[in-house]
């Protein structure tokens, strides 16, 4: 049976009385039609109604058992042949086997999709109880006896498209499932392959590297005007060739969780100010003023110390690409904010606006044209960022400078004191 493309009408009837499973199996079957039609017929030459074709009577595949052992071995075997029943109505006193909520119970177990309904006259059996027993309600229903046969009919319907719905449903579930997982695949292997390229890439680029700054500082003897000139500018190109690489390989140790941290006791202000010192060089070319705001009272973090850095970097180099020049403005501000630390890199730029502040942190989003000439990158810096502050347990996002601009902010869990303590406490407990 093709239970994707046709409908399933199978039914279970299980009734301890030969005669209520005779009943309800006519109430189920198609009916005659051969008097309806020639009635039909009669009226509409009589009443000159137009002819209308009849909707065809639903025909159900009914099985019917007298016991409760019955009716599990016979879904047992249903399911055995992949061709189950949508709909099982069953009689709750079927003496002297087992209770109809026993078999409704155990039917469950075998074909958690089937519909159930749970029919009696009277019964000692709470409903919240045969609830709790048959789990999940909205697959479980109770009639009364007792039954119309309109009732019947309508239940049948209802619950056989039901359960048809269910099943396409958990159909195109499996399919999405199944092709996440392939696209998972696809990509861990698209970023273990990026990976291996860049790392074989960057042995050569630094051989390359180490060649031409030697011959720039005349290591292998003078080097004519014109040749130094083309030598420098291979130089930065190959500078910049090189960032591109880590930049790719660094999204990729991230996209398959094998980005190491090598966590430490930071001090912010002293980690900002050497590296400001180190890159002050950078905005004093360009005249752009370079200020840092901080308190005076010591604050910790624990933190890669490789990472923070090269993300402030990565943030203040940024804010040069859109500060204008001789007019330029960056200011690097820390701030105790209870248990987190706050790094904010303040610019006077053009700003990031709308939703662009979200776009940003994207992959290869670049929303914004830079001042000037220079190289834009490939828009994985902010996006490596992101990923870096996350994997500190921090985050980072952008709001508007008051004086115009943007200012991106971090959050940073703090280090303290007594965290120190506890740490040498534990170490020292642990100590043989």
């Amino acid at each position: 049976m093709n239970l994707s493309k046709e409908l399933n009408r199978r039914i279970l009837m299980v009734d301890d009385e030969p005669r209520i499973l005779e009943e309800l199996e006519k109430v189920l079957a198609a009916p005659s039609q051969s008097g309806n039609a020639e009635l039909s017929e009669l009226q509409n030459r009589l009443f000159s109604k137009p002819e209308t074709k009849r909707k065809p009577v639903a025909v159900y595949d009914v099985c019917c058992c007298h016991q409760g052992d019955e009716a599990i071995d016979k879904v047992r075997e249903a399911i055995a042949k992949e061709e189950p029943f949508a709909v099982a109505f069953i009689d709750i006193r079927m003496p002297p086997g087992p209770d109809g909520v026993f078999a409704a119970e155990e039917i469950r177990k075998l074909d958690p999709n089937i519909q159930i309904v749970m029919m009696t006259g009277y019964s000692d059996f709470d409903i919240s109880e045969i609830a709790h027993r048959i789990p999940p309600e909205d697959k479980l229903l109770y009639m009364q006896k007792p039954i119309h046969s309109q009732e019947i009919r309508q239940f049948a319907l209802a619950l056989t498209a039901k359960w048809q719905s269910d099943y396409l449903l958990h159909l195109q579930n499996q399919k999405l499932i199944e092709s996440n997982a392939y696209l998972q695949e696809h990509d861990r292997l698209k970023s273990e392959f990026v990976m291996t390229v860049s790392h074989e890439l960057r042995t050569p680029l630094t051989i390359f590297k180490n060649i031409l700054s030697n011959a720039v500082a005349g290591v292998m003897g003078k080097v004519p005007p014109k040749l130094l000139c083309n030598l420098e500018m291979a130089d930065e190109a190959i500078g910049r060739l090189a960032s591109l690489i880590n930049d790719f390989l660094d999204i990729s140790k991230l996209d398959v969780s094998k980005m190491e941290l090598y966590p430490e006791v930071l001090c912010v202000q002293e980690t900002i100010c050497k590296l400001v010192e180190m890159i002050r060089f950078v905005t004093d070319a360009k005249n752009i003023q370079l200020d840092c705001l901080m308190p005076e009272n010591k604050l910790y973090i624990n933190a890669d110390y490789e990472k923070i850095t090269r993300i402030i970097n990565n943030l203040i180099e940024n804010a040069t690409k859109f500060v204008p020049e001789k007019t330029g403005k960056i200011t690097i501000e820390v701030q105790e904010r209870g248990d987190r630390i706050g790094i904010n890199v303040r610019d006077n730029g053009s700003g990031i606006h709308g939703n662009n502040k979200e776009k940003v942190f994207d992959r290869f989003v670049q929303v914004e044209k830079h001042v000037g000439p220079g190289k834009h990158g490939t828009g994985l810096g902010l996006a490596i960022c992101r990923d870096l502050i996350q994997l500190h347990s921090g985050r980072i996002w952008i709001e508007d400078n008051p004086g115009g601009g943007a200012v991106f902010k971090i959050l940073l869990p703090k280090y303290t004191p007594e965290m120190v303590e506890k740490e040498a406490e534990v170490f020292t407990a642990i100590s043989p």
